[in-house]
């Protein structure tokens, strides 16, 4: 009998992560707030070129970091051009128009990384050229650079070197090692110094809301609502709001209800209280509703997560 002849694999096609201009004028980008904890990146495309990086007018439909690897040229982006040069790391958002150019008189080579910061940041949508103009911050003022110089050997370009072979290795494992490699990278730009530093008016946000959460902390067995709020900071609804996703990714009232959360934790390690009372003295107005809030933030029931603590503490 002859060799059974097998189909040819099929590869699956590269997302379509762009749209060259020219793309109209932009719509205002969504906000999508993210604490540093839910930094869970998604890689979708890695790689790295030789040849010149010459990009014309483009957006992208998620985030691209580019390692200059070889070369030097400059780069448009948002309207503002700037040079680059060897060692360079270019961090590009989404919807942002940009372009790239590579001085052809040198060698030129590039690392490029597109991903998403989180999977469903922005909400997930059929296609990524489905998505609508959005931006992606993150609390207690943190932010990466939109350019970076590196050195040979940096951590980083390793780093993003282990991204790429991660990536294209043929590894039921190597999606989730290129994921935990760009982590490290995402986590330590949101950790440069000169961003750890926030600015004055960054400071002063973060001592109002630590003044708001040492007001609600004081209140806890208390009715709170955005009114009271309000009047406590004298802000106008409105900044409160955004203050409060801003510095703690959470809104004011929602943030006050996981506190209760927390401080009904320790209360119940205490077996003398009943649930009722832990319920009471955290300002829940009665058990059921306790229950439910507890369990959407713990997962579990608080008769439930007492008898585990105490069954723990048993053993």
């Amino acid at each position: 009998m002859g060799a059974v002849k097998r189909p040819p694999a099929k590869t699956s096609p590269a997302p379509r992560v762009e749209r060259r201009a020219p793309f109209g004028p932009l719509a205002d980008r969504a906000v999508h707030w993210l604490r540093p904890g839910q930094l869970h990146p998604v890689v979708r495309i890695a790689h790295r070129l030789p040849g010149n990086l010459v990009i014309p007018e483009r957006i992208i439909f998620d985030h691209e970091l580019v390692l200059i690897v070889q070369g030097r040229g400059e780069w448009v982006l948002d309207g503002v051009r700037r040079p680059y040069a060897l060692h360079d790391l270019l961090f590009i958002p989404p919807f942002t128009p940009h372009s790239i150019h590579t001085d052809e008189s040198v060698p030129s080579e590039h690392v490029a990384v597109h991903f998403d910061f989180a999977a469903d940041v922005p909400p997930s949508a059929q296609g990524l050229e489905r998505r609508r103009p959005y931006r992606v911050r993150f609390t207690h003022g943190l932010g990466i650079a939109t350019q970076r110089r590196l050195f040979a050997g940096h951590r980083l370009t390793r780093a993003l070197n282990q991204v790429v072979a991660a990536h294209g290795a043929a590894s039921v494992l190597g999606p989730a090692q290129a994921a935990v490699h760009l982590a490290g990278v995402l986590l330590d730009l949101l950790a440069e110094p000169g961003r750890a530093r926030p600015d004055a008016a960054a400071r002063r946000d973060q001592a109002r809301v630590t003044a708001m959460v040492r007001f609600m902390t004081e209140h806890l067995a208390q009715r709170v609502d955005h009114a009271m709020l309000e009047r406590a900071s004298g802000l106008s609804p409105s900044r409160l709001q955004a203050l409060f996703r801003e510095v703690t990714g959470h809104p004011p009232l929602d943030y006050l209800r996981r506190l209760r959360v927390e401080e009904a934790r320790r209360l119940l390690a205490d077996s003398r209280l009943s649930v009722k009372e832990v319920a009471a003295r955290t300002g829940f107005r009665d058990t059921s509703h306790f229950s439910k809030v507890f369990r959407r933030v713990d997962g579990l029931a608080p008769a439930h997560f007492r008898d585990a603590l105490l069954a723990g503490r048993q053993e």
